[in-house]
């Protein structure tokens, strides 16, 4: 009955569109090819527009049925856009060498949004000028997922290809740039960060790749029943981004220093102490102090300095240095006295470990005082 339905409605869309064409002016010059995405996941609806007039409004909208409608968002030039879902939906409208861009992102879609999907443009609250876009939500446990890892030299020009899927329509996507984003599984991530279609058919040549290249680039199956994530990653020397450049805590209490690095080929991390009389002098795990290296994963890691005792010694500069084939970089962070207890980000039951312990040391800070 379903399916009955929905092919009773296409037919009447396509009727629509042949006898609308005497009115249509063009406005919308074209929209965004069928979208298939998994549950979940975000996308961006593209709509460019033509030469349109000052007096004009335009709107998304989602096709409920015949001549029914639900009102997305809205635009005119005097006063802006107004987006009536802004939990699900939000618009977008930018200005283009080729003209104007009115953009909808849907994010987080679930199976309810799948559908129709139309940009009008409206003069005296009639639809001059329209084109539809079909949004189908997939079930990410029936999509066959694969994935390839290739890593290239700055420079190279590469093509990624997609030919196992024989005969059969594709279409590339990127994910965005997995150097500047946690993205430990590029299928459970993909809200994070996806792109409109950067490109049709089983090859896409990249030119002269650099860093901004490195990414998940995902080749789909019209339908999106089967899909394939390459990894890209474009070598370059190491580069390092402490997460805090200081830190504080009393003594006794727990701490570390953390710093994030990216390179490829994968390097070697080290850390320094720089408050020695004698230079900087190399740390090795110890009692109260550990190194950790969290997995390497798309061109990407975090070390952190874990001090599981604050100890008066401990205070001071730290250097985090990372080295690969390509060369070096390195980062200074300090841990420095906090006349408090800092609680530290961990699990429950540690917190309230160290909630009891602070209150522990200011209960015998008090009567030491009346002492």
């Amino acid at each position: 009955m379903k399916l009955a339905s929905l092919f009773l409605l296409s037919v009447y869309l396509s009727l629509s569109d042949q006898i609308g064409d005497i009115k249509n002016l063009n406005l919308v010059s074209s929209i965004s090819p069928t979208q298939s995405v998994e549950e979940g996941s975000s996308v961006e609806l593209e709509c460019r527009l033509g030469n349109v007039p000052d007096r004009a409004e335009v709107a998304w909208v989602r096709i409920r049925g015949v001549e029914e409608v639900d009102y997305l968002s809205i635009y005119d030039k005097e006063d802006g856009q107004i987006d009536y879902e802004e939990e699900q939906a939000t618009s977008e409208m930018s200005e283009e060498e080729e003209g104007w861009v009115w953009r909808l992102i849907l994010s987080k879609v679930t199976t309810s949004l799948a559908g129709l999907y139309q940009c009008q443009v409206l003069i005296h609250d009639e639809v001059v000028s329209s084109r539809k876009v079909l949004l189908n939500v997939l079930d990410p446990n029936k999509v066959e997922h694969n994935t390839k890892y290739v890593i290239t030299k700055q420079g190279r020009n590469i093509t990624l290809d997609c030919t196992d899927f024989e005969g059969e329509d594709v279409n590339w996507k990127r994910l965005g740039d997995c150097l500047h984003h946690s993205a430990p599984n590029p299928i459970s991530d993909r809200a994070m960060n996806e792109t409109t279609v950067v490109q049709n058919g089983k090859r896409l040549s990249l030119i002269r790749v650099d860093r901004s290249d490195s990414g998940i680039y995902v080749c789909s199956v019209y339908g999106g029943s089967k899909t394939m994530n390459v990894s890209l990653l474009v070598q370059h020397i190491p580069t390092i981004n402490p997460s805090k450049s200081i830190m504080s805590q009393f003594p006794g209490y727990p701490s570390s220093l953390s710093c994030e690095v990216t390179a490829v080929p994968v390097p070697a991390v080290s850390w320094y102490s720089l408050s020695s009389p004698l230079g900087p002098s190399l740390i090795k795990s110890h009692g109260d102090l550990s190194i950790t290296i969290d997995d390497y994963k798309d061109g990407r890691m975090t070390s952190s300095l874990v001090f599981y005792n604050v100890t008066q010694e401990d205070y001071g500069h730290y250097s985090c240095n990372a080295t690969n084939i390509l060369g070096q970089a390195s980062a200074t962070a300090k841990l420095v006295f906090s006349p408090i207890p800092v609680l530290t980000e961990s699990g429950s039951a540690t917190r309230h470990e160290q909630m009891y312990k602070i209150v522990m040391t200011f209960l015998v800070m008090i009567t030491m005082q009346f002492d």
